[in-house]
């Protein structure tokens, strides 16, 4: 009767394991959502709250970052620049909530790049680990394996990957991104270690994907105008 039983939960457990492999292969196949990114973070994504309480984003709270949001999935621009002061919601939708977008509906490789290492986990434990923690949509399209998520790298079941790194020739070599974000921007080193600046060297990541590559800046005024035709 043991062996019996023994045999019939391995069993059970290697359907399991088909049916969350299958699961994990048929989303490789889903094609994109057709929403505006706005509307699919105001779907899909939690805010954090204290307390351990979330709420739904809401765009009439921050309304100029719309239009902004929504150019991002646009193949009429290879770049989104938004320049605004601090705290006005800035990272919130245009860097958590494209992460969001990118999750949800339209499962492609993203970069994203924090003014130093320490800043990059702090953005990856305290906003997105709580966010994605408190969104449904994105938490079930965690990769369930552990060496999959760490505070850097993030893969999930369809295999797209999220990568939150800093400025650094190391982290804008080599892989080809889908989509880039730059956060913070003004607080970025002119030139990455002698490469150039941070704007060239992630723009690059995304020329494999042609007119669906993507990079976004976010930054407030923090720096002295030099050249009024920019």
């Amino acid at each position: 009767m043991m062996t019996v039983t023994k045999s019939k939960r391995k069993n059970r457990s290697s359907l399991a394991s088909a049916v969350v492999a299958g699961c994990d292969i048929s989303s490789m196949f889903r094609p994109p959502r057709r929403m505006k990114i706005s509307d699919a973070v105001r779907k899909y994504m939690r805010v954090p709250r204290d307390a351990g309480n979330s709420v739904v984003w809401e765009s009439t709270l921050t309304p100029y970052v719309v239009e902004a949001m929504n150019c991002l999935s646009s193949r009429s621009y290879d770049a989104v620049v938004f320049v605004a002061p601090a705290r006005t919601g800035k990272t919130l939708g245009l860097i958590d909530g494209w992460i969001s977008y990118n999750i949800v509906c339209d499962p492609s490789d993203m970069l994203v790049v924090q003014m130093t290492q320490d800043k990059a986990q702090e953005h990856s434990k305290r906003r997105l680990a709580k966010m994605f923690r408190h969104s449904p949509a994105i938490a079930r399209r965690l990769s369930p394996h552990r060496n999959d998520n760490n505070v850097h790298d993030k893969t999930f079941r369809d295999g797209s990957f999220l990568k939150i790194g800093w400025p650094s020739i190391n982290v804008f070599s080599s892989s080809d991104f889908k989509c880039v974000a730059l956060t913070d921007y003004d607080r970025f080193p002119e030139d990455v270690d002698g490469e150039g600046d941070a704007f060239s060297l992630a723009s690059k990541r995304t020329t494999t994907f042609m007119s669906l590559g993507m990079t976004l800046v976010e930054s407030s005024p923090g720096r002295e105008i030099t050249d009024t035709k920019w």
